[in-house]
């Protein structure tokens, strides 16, 4: 129809304008101006995918678990529409599919993969209707935005709702398995942990004790009652009170074994073992994303061999585990913006003892104005470091204090506001047998991207 073929060409020429004139990053402006033209364009766009549309959301992990998931799909010959810069908004997600569209509003796609932000989940989840809503974790996140977890998950439960269609749940995450406590039963697949092994060079005592996000039933708010901790909040739990336990996995990691770069993941699904796959990216959390994507796959039938293809094949994203070569060095760039996720990332980075720290620090609407998360994450890691860490962002000099009251010494805490400056100086001083670690937040990210363009 006329409507759509305008909100489509007009969505695709400011993209091209954006990219002409390098005036952003063009991720969601396409989006904004084709809604106006035809503000039910997503529904349009979405209901022509051939096959399933798969919505991931949860606080950490959306990015990654998607991509895997794309990387899946397309070694067994499929074609995928995905949102894979991370613009997980209406504006953002219409602007993925209409750039994959032709001008007449015609989308060429067998299987759709979204990353939905998870308070936007029920005004997409109404429209797209998604035959499968994956949900990694929940992890206190910009509490300026999403408020407390009980509230978050209210609204993953109301997309769902509104969404229709299957449910893949994290069985480790209290507040995530209750969300299938709400549906029936034959709707609901449950993926999870069952060991993890770490090498002995790692440490996991941390300097001081920092509390677990969800200690009470999210049923009945007693007490719950663990027999394993993974991390945070993550572990084989049950309360005493109403019964409610962590639900018997379909897809479970029987043992995980971490290494300071990648991990062996043994699976089983049903019972039934997989062949060890090799995960070529650091951290706990990076395997929670293969296990997450993997158990989708599984879902849409997709063989195993062709899973172990399209790990293989993946190529970390856009600043998650994003490892790059630069002037002939070594860089990985690292998302943080919440306590949780530093927590996980602190781990990886204080594992490799040939380390380089920037950490880039803003509090842009999209990384969340309230920066008081810095004080629940774990950076006395970093005073056991001998080298200087330098600090950048908007709020430099507010990760800098953190870092002297984590027991850094001040003359090693370099402060550079401006982040172009502060990376290249943190590269000047990397030298070739080292890594460089950047540890940004989400517009910090954008900025440091932007400037290094793609690979």
């Amino acid at each position: 129809m006329l409507k759509t073929t305008l909100a489509v060409t007009a969505g695709k020429l400011s993209a091209q304008l954006v990219r002409t004139f390098k005036v952003g990053s063009g991720t969601s402006l396409p989006g904004k101006v084709a809604l106006k033209l035809d503000n039910n364009l997503l529904g349009r766009l979405g209901n022509q995918i051939r096959e399933k549309t798969v919505a991931i959301t949860g606080t950490n992990g959306k990015s990654t678990t998607a991509g895997l998931l794309s990387a899946f799909i397309e070694a067994g010959g499929y074609k995928v529409v995905h949102n894979q810069l991370g613009a997980n908004m209406l504006p953002g997600i219409t602007a993925a599919l209409l750039l994959e569209s032709h001008f007449c509003g015609k989308l060429d796609a067998d299987y759709g993969v979204i990353e939905v932000d998870e308070a936007s989940l029920p005004g997409i989840a109404k429209v797209i209707h998604p035959h499968l809503t994956v949900v990694t974790n929940l992890f206190r996140d910009q509490l300026d935005r999403y408020g407390e977890l009980n509230t978050t998950a209210k609204l993953i439960q109301e997309g769902i709702r509104l969404g229709g269609g299957m449910l893949a749940l994290n069985a480790d995450d209290p507040m995530v398995a209750s969300i299938g406590q709400h549906f029936p039963p034959d709707r609901v697949i449950y993926y999870g942990v069952n060991n993890v092994s770490y090498p002995k060079t790692l440490s996991l005592d941390f300097p001081v004790e920092f509390p677990q996000e969800v200690t009470d039933c999210p049923l009945c708010q007693a007490p719950l009652y663990y027999t394993k901790v993974l991390y945070g909040h993550l572990g084989h739990y049950e309360c005493p009170n109403c019964k409610f336990k962590r639900p018997a996995p379909w897809l479970e990691a029987e043992n995980i074994d971490i290494s300071a770069n990648e991990s062996q993941i043994q699976f089983q699904c049903e019972g039934q073992p997989f062949d060890p796959i090799c995960l070529d990216l650091p951290g706990l959390f990076n395997a929670y994303n293969l296990l997450a994507a993997t158990v989708t796959a599984s879902w849409l039938q997709i063989p195993t061999q062709t899973i172990e293809q399209g790990v293989s094949s993946y190529h970390s994203i856009f600043g998650r585990a994003e490892k790059r070569h630069i002037q002939g060095k070594s860089v990985m760039i690292l998302l943080i913006k919440n306590p949780i996720g530093a927590t996980e990332v602190l781990k990886v980075v204080t594992a490799d003892p040939k380390s380089r720290i920037v950490i880039m620090i803003n509090d842009n609407y999209a990384d969340g104005r309230d920066i008081s998360w810095l004080w629940d994450a774990p950076f006395e890691l970093l005073a056991q470091s001998s080298k200087p860490i330098i600090v950048s962002g908007h709020r430099a000099e507010d990760m800098a204090v953190r870092l002297q009251y984590a027991g850094v010494p001040v003359n090693q805490i370099k402060t550079k506001p401006d982040i172009l400056k502060a990376f290249q100086q943190g590269l000047n001083e990397t030298s070739t047998d080292e890594t460089l670690y950047i540890l940004p937040t989400y517009t910090a990210l954008l900025q440091l991207s932007k400037a290094l363009g793609s690979r």
